[in-house]
Order: structure tokens, then sequence, then C-alpha cells
């Protein structure tokens, strides 16, 4: 597995939200926004965060959000909370609001990436076979992703704002979820649903799309794998990814994609922010001290899913990826003609 960790955490970088309490002083906690209550940021990631920081006796809760979006402007709200965001949202959101780079911190992005997918049903798998394809074809297709402030719907807002051709797509619709977002196109009212998600294909939600016999499209070209933000750190690394469990490939799709993969990132307010001198600044400074320096592996989820999650990540040769990158510009091409 590509691990990044990114020196950004020394220089940069909505809702009603439930609270799901953590520890013991819940007046007193502070907030580790995750997302969704079935999401792994909340249910696997965030509970790991609580457990390294209340071992320094730190008070901090896990609490539901909407996702990356809102996570990041919840902390710029309170610069003593954490946030689990996409690394490429961060950046998509600073690069509109140059502030943010100002305001927050990342304090480790190194424990596990998220990958970029697209799915199209298996009559277009022909016509759109890479990302090239639907990049020529963006301003005829017709897009579905989850909640606009879904993490998704901003990776897919930041991938159109350095692709011009990506930026002509206009048949953009955003819908309750991803679940929902694959059953427009399942039903004929979407060709390409968008999702960003851990590369876990035990997930029921890649049983269904092989059961549907959905087409998984690689989201990768040269444009995309060239994006750097803040201190020349990439905002994507090129994965081989699984997409299907042992026994259920039972069509003529593929088991491996090569596809664009984003990191998560915990961030938090920039410590002066806080008060000089106080005991919150002095409890800031050393919170985020704390979970740079601990382990790996206590960030990381003991659960099977995730461990064989990172069994199954490659890192692609370069000679495959080049040959994957030029399938890219060859498709980008013909449809341009």
């Amino acid at each position: 597995m590509t691990i990044i960790r990114s020196s950004w955490g020394l220089s940069w970088v909505t809702g009603a939200v439930a609270a799901v309490t953590l520890s013991t002083g819940a007046l007193a906690a502070e907030p580790i926004y995750t997302g969704g209550e079935a999401g792994s940021y909340f249910g696997s990631f965030g509970p790991l965060a609580v457990e390294v920081l209340r071992k320094e006796f730190f008070e901090y809760e896990v609490r539901t959000s909407a996702g990356s979006g809102e996570n990041i402007q919840q902390v710029l709200r309170n610069p003593r909370a954490i946030g689990m965001t996409q690394t490429d949202v961060l950046a998509y959101q600073a690069s509109q609001n140059p502030t943010i780079s100002e305001q927050i911190t990342i304090i480790r992005n190194d424990v596990a990436n998220e990958c970029l997918y697209a799915v199209t049903t298996e009559s277009n798998a022909e016509r759109l076979g890479n990302w090239g394809s639907v990049t020529g074809y963006a301003r005829r297709l017709r897009f579905a992703m989850g909640s606009e402030a879904s993490g998704s719907a901003q990776t897919f807002k930041l991938l159109q704002s350095f692709d011009e051709n990506l930026a002509q797509a206009s048949k953009v619709e955003y819908m309750g979820s991803t679940d929902d977002a694959i059953d427009a196109v399942i039903n004929g009212a979407a060709d390409i649903a968008f999702f960003v998600q851990f590369p876990d294909p035990s997930n029921a939600r890649f049983e269904r799309l092989n059961d549907a016999k959905m087409v998984f499209v690689p989201v990768i070209n040269r444009t995309i794998l060239r994006q750097r933000f803040a201190d020349g750190e990439r905002a994507y690394v090129p994965l081989e990814i699984k997409v299907t469990s042992a026994g259920l490939l039972n069509w003529q799709g593929v088991e491996k994609i090569v596809t664009a993969c984003t990191p998560l990132a915990y961030i938090t307010g920039k410590p002066d922010l806080v008060t000089a001198g106080s005991d919150a600044r002095l409890d800031h400074e050393e919170m985020i001290e704390v979970l740079r320096a601990a382990p790996l592996g206590d960030l990381q989820p003991r659960a099977g899913w995730f461990q064989s999650m990172l069994d199954d990540l490659v890192e692609v040769s370069e000679q495959g990826l080049e040959k994957a990158l030029q399938a890219v510009d060859d498709a980008a091409q013909s449809v341009a003609q």
C-alpha cells in the first residue's frame, strides 16, 4: 500500500450534528467530526483516535456529520475540533477559499487511502471503457452522485476545476446517497455514478454492483496524477485495487482496476487560533503531537475488512501505469475525432 505522510500539517492545509459520546466527560469533550453513522470514519477510524487521545487524558467524542465538506467547516468554526476529510476535498475547498490554509492544520494523512470510482452499465462498457472516454463524452453524459455536501461531490468538482472536458458536464444530479446514484444508473436514469470509498470489495455496495453486472471505470489520467498541493505533495496516488471479492465475479467484468486514490486526512485548527498561554492552547498543541506520534497501527482498524484491504492494495509498476495512462490518452483522442 502506498502511504503518504504529508508535511502540510506544519504549514497548511452543513446541518444539525448528532453527538455520539465515546468519553466519560461528555460536557468537556471536544468533537471529532466524521460522517454518517454507517460510514467508516464514524464507526472505525474515529473511535481509534478517541482511544489514542484518551490514553493521554484528552477527552474527545465522535460526532456524525454530512461528510468531508462539513467536517472542514466545523473545524473552521471550532479550531479545537478534529475533522476527518479526504485530502482532495480539503485541497478543493482551500482553492475556493484561501483563508482555509491560514486556519487549518493537517495532523496527519498517512493512515489510509480512499479511491475514486465510476460505474456504468454493461451496455456502455465498450464506449466508456476508461476515464478518457468519460471526459470525452462528458458534455452529453448524465452523472449521478451523493449529496452536494458529500466528499464524492466535492471530489468531482475538483476534477472539473482542472479538466476542461469534464468541466463541460452539465447533467450532474446530486442525490440522497451513493446508493441512490447507483440505482439511477441501474434504472437508466443516469449514465455514470461517481463515488469515493475505501477499496473494500467485501463491502455490500461492491457486492450489489457486481450482482447488477455494473462496469467499473477507472478514474485516472495524467492530469489527475499531476495535481500537487502545498509543498508539492500529491493529491492522488495510483493504486491497483480489487473491485470484487472471491466468488462474486459472475460475468465478464474485471477483478481489479488501476484508479486514483486520495489520503484520509485528520485536520484541526492552527494552534495560534487558540488563546496564547492558556491551558486550552497547550492542550491543543499537545493533542496534535500525540496524534502525530501515534503508531500507524493504533489508528488503523483491526477489523478483517481493513486488513484484507491492505493486503489487496498494490502499488502500480511504472510500466503498468504508463500502459493504463496511454489507453486513457488514446480513448480521449478517439472521442475528440
